[in-house]
């Protein structure tokens, strides 16, 4: 079943992207989706996982290394949301 997390976080935008080039170009094992866009305070994240052992082995393995690299503390989000998906519609890639 796949897992969604809808995360709201206390950076802006050219920080989260920095966080993402932090994280690296190899193929994330899991991920169907990331998308982020600026929120009240801070930035909203949506990412949809083919399961939830596929997000925390991300969030464990690539993304905590990630905002120590940058210095960042990696404190609790501002809004923390997650979902099982038991439906997906999958878009035909381009």
């Amino acid at each position: 079943m796949a897992y969604a997390t809808l995360i709201e976080f206390d950076v802006d935008m050219d920080t989260h992207i920095k966080i993402g080039e932090a994280v690296g170009d190899d193929p994330i094992k899991g991920l169907i989706v990331h998308t982020a866009g600026p929120s009240e305070n801070g930035v909203h994240s949506l990412d949809v996982w083919e399961s939830k052992e596929d997000s925390e082995r991300f969030y464990n393995e690539r993304m905590i290394p990630a905002l120590r690299q940058m210095g960042l503390g990696g404190g609790p989000p501002l809004s923390y949301q997650e979902f099982d998906l038991p439906y997906v519609l999958r878009a035909e890639s381009t």
